[in-house]
């Protein structure tokens, strides 16, 4: 027993056969009069129902659109450049719950991730989780733990706030190193002028 055809098909088919001779103003200008006839705004090539994409596609009449790709864990880290493991942790409960649609986690459960993304664990995966949690990036509730808001906005902006401590940090760090170099400089050139003193006195004359 012969299969009906798909009556969305067959219009496509029609359609597609009556302008295929057509040059492209024209064929515009027949679908915007067939669309103001029907009262009816026309679909453009990217927004055209999944059903006709799927079922023309296999006759070859219209191309279907490209599947869209889920962005890898070693993209995701390239666009953030998290600097620390616990960036890196919370990146992996990110890209968990965005990407693969798992909202909560156990603690050991991010850390296959560095395996994922081909990246050498941390030395203490355990410190680094809980440095993630103090910072508030993410709430340890045994297997019910999740990325906070927090969160999710320090990774989606690329850890900015973090990095500001760090340069901070890192500044005032130099600053104290210059101070010390400094002082020494100036206590040992004034030990020398001692000694110079000490030499030019009548005392060490004779």
């Amino acid at each position: 027993m012969a299969t009906a055809k798909d009556p969305l098909i067959s219009a496509v088919e029609a359609v597609h056969a009556a302008l295929k001779d057509l040059e492209p103003t024209d064929v515009r200008r027949v679908l915007a009069s067939v669309g103001a006839l029907l009262q009816v705004p026309l679909a453009t090539q990217t927004d055209r129902p999944a059903i006709i994409r799927e079922r023309v596609s296999e006759s070859g009449d219209v191309p279907a659109r490209p599947l869209a790709r889920p962005l890898s864990i070693v993209e995701l880290l390239q666009e953030k450049e998290p600097s620390t493991s616990a960036e890196r942790i919370t990146l992996f409960a990110y890209y968990r719950e965005k990407y693969e649609g798992v909202s909560r986690f156990s603690r050991g459960d991010l850390q296959p991730y560095f395996a994922k993304a081909h990246l050498r664990p941390p030395a203490n995966y355990d410190r680094d989780f809980v440095a993630a949690v103090r910072k508030g990036w993410l709430h340890e509730d045994e297997n019910e733990s999740y990325i906070t808001t927090k969160g999710i906005e320090a990774v989606e902006a690329g850890f900015p706030a973090d990095r500001a401590v760090s340069r901070t940090a890192k500044s005032a760090t130099v600053k104290k190193k210059s101070k010390s170099k400094s002082t020494g400089a100036k206590k040992r050139l004034s030990a020398a002028k001692s000694r110079r003193k000490k030499s030019m006195s009548p005392s060490r004359r004779r």
